[in-house]
């Protein structure tokens, strides 16, 4: 086990991590200044659906880096499972698999997925270190799903979230 110093470092950098990975990914947005590939021959549900787990991807990084610094188990665990995402869809398209484009990968596209793919290995090293060093395995984090707070904050992301979909799948369909 790690003494108290260590531990507040670890749950800092996988903060820290998680909100690099969030803002790498989000500069990458179909439309943008560095994804400028045309995607028009990918069925636009297929572009949709992937377009859809880029954003989820996005926005759980973005809203762990809070319960990360929580100290909360399950926010470990997830941001495990968002590493090993940000590895995949950047090998992925590194290697050319998916998403196959008939142009070729800009420059700074290509920077910025091997940034994230760099940046996604200690992301999972630390958050491993986090969940298995955790002191508050028992700490409840109760959210109040009735507040008018909540409410209010998840109509925002959820319209955030569906704006962005549509405009990253009409970019890269093209439209």
């Amino acid at each position: 086990m790690y003494d108290k110093p260590m531990y507040a470092k670890i749950k800092y950098l996988t903060a820290t991590l998680l909100l690099i990975s969030f803002v790498l990914l989000s500069i990458l947005i179909p439309g943008g200044a560095i994804e400028t590939r045309s995607f028009t021959h990918i069925a636009p549900y297929i572009l949709g659906s992937f377009n859809i787990f880029l954003t989820f991807l996005g926005m759980t990084s973005l809203l762990l880096t809070y319960f990360v610094i929580r100290k909360l188990k399950w926010a470990y665990f997830i941001s495990i499972i968002c590493a090993a995402s940000y590895l995949s869809v950047y090998a992925l398209d590194l290697g050319g698999i998916f998403p196959i484009s008939p142009d070729p990968m800009p420059t700074g596209l290509f920077v910025i997925e091997i940034v994230g793919s760099i940046i996604s290995i200690p992301l999972m090293y630390f958050s491993i270190l986090g969940l298995s060093n955790n002191s508050n395995d028992n700490k409840p984090e109760v959210v109040n799903i009735h507040s008018k707070k909540f409410a209010f904050i998840a109509l925002i992301l959820i319209t955030v979230c569906v704006n962005i979909i549509i405009f990253a799948t009409k970019s890269a369909m093209g439209n």
